[in-house]
């Protein structure tokens, strides 16, 4: 077995932590996902949407409780007027204050905004539709949010179009859609064999990007080589690229915590499982103390 075929095993299994601890409260707090169209939305809004920097903790929270303010506002149907309704709510929670609507997926097309350049403040049109909207436009009667992208999946038997429709909404960058599409097709045991374009479902952060560049020995690789380098190692190995996304991101971002004990951490393998060994006996001591 090569050290790289180790390694990959070894963030496939870390991947756990992310699924049970992060992951799956997630979905399983709104378990109608697939039936119901309010609920798939809530997930994408609490857990996905907003997940980049300089955002402010409020809007995973808010946007949920606007959600479901407006289903009941408008006895759970889906409708033009909704979309209003979820920003008007979601503003008055934060009280009209720091809504970013330049990147907000929940600001709906055409609302005008300025933002400061050069000491003077300038007005800009949001350009693309908001989440709302692109349920409204795209979803058919019969789908979820979920099941939706879960059906253009199988249906084309790639990534490309799920990912283009994430894509479509205001706010939403390549980072955030493969975020939630990997989540998505783990969750919903979505079947990838020979699926084109599954480098899509690899999110690349600064985490992933400094370990991949460790592994493979290739400090000049851009992100798409780095997703592609996940995809294409894993598969040769017979091992669940997505899973290895998480364990790396889990083990990083929560057990090691610093670039520099990054770097001890990936000399040795048992350096690295004695980390995880530490963080499952800290883990299971809270469990039982609290």
């Amino acid at each position: 077995m090569s050290g790289v075929q180790q390694w990959l095993q070894f963030f496939e299994q870390i991947s756990c932590f992310h699924r049970e601890m992060l992951m799956r409260p997630l979905w399983d707090k709104h378990p109608t996902h697939a039936i119901d169209v309010w609920a798939s939305l809530a997930i994408f809004l609490e857990g996905y949407a907003f997940e980049r920097q300089g955002r402010r903790p409020d809007y995973f929270h808010a946007a949920v409780d606007a959600l479901f303010y407006c289903k009941q506002q408008h006895n759970s149907n889906l409708t033009q007027r909704v979309v209003s309704c979820v920003w008007q709510q979601f503003s008055q929670l934060l009280n009209n204050q720091n809504l970013n609507p330049q990147n907000n997926p929940l600001c709906p097309k055409g609302t005008n905004y300025t933002k400061r350049y050069k000491q003077t403040n300038k007005s800009y049109i949001t350009q693309k539709p908001s989440v709302i909207e692109v349920a409204l436009s795209n979803i058919p009667r019969n789908f979820t949010f979920t099941t939706y992208l879960q059906d253009q999946i199988n249906r084309n038997n790639s990534i490309q179009l799920a990912f283009n429709s994430l894509k479509s909404i205001w706010g939403i960058g390549d980072k955030i859609a493969s975020f939630y599409l990997r989540d998505l097709v783990d969750v919903m045991n979505i079947s990838l064999n020979n699926t084109q374009y599954r480098y899509l479902l690899q999110p690349i952060d600064i985490w992933v990007e400094r370990t991949v560049k460790i592994l493979a020995a290739n400090q000049g690789m851009n992100k798409n080589q780095v997703a592609k380098w996940i995809v294409n190692t894993s598969i040769q190995y017979n091992i669940n690229p997505e899973q290895v996304n998480m364990g790396i991101w889990f083990f990083c971002s929560t057990i090691v915590g610093s670039e520099y004990r990054l770097n001890i951490a990936l000399t040795n393998l048992s350096n690295a499982q004695n980390l995880v060994s530490d963080f499952r006996s800290r883990v299971r001591n809270v469990c039982q103390n609290c």
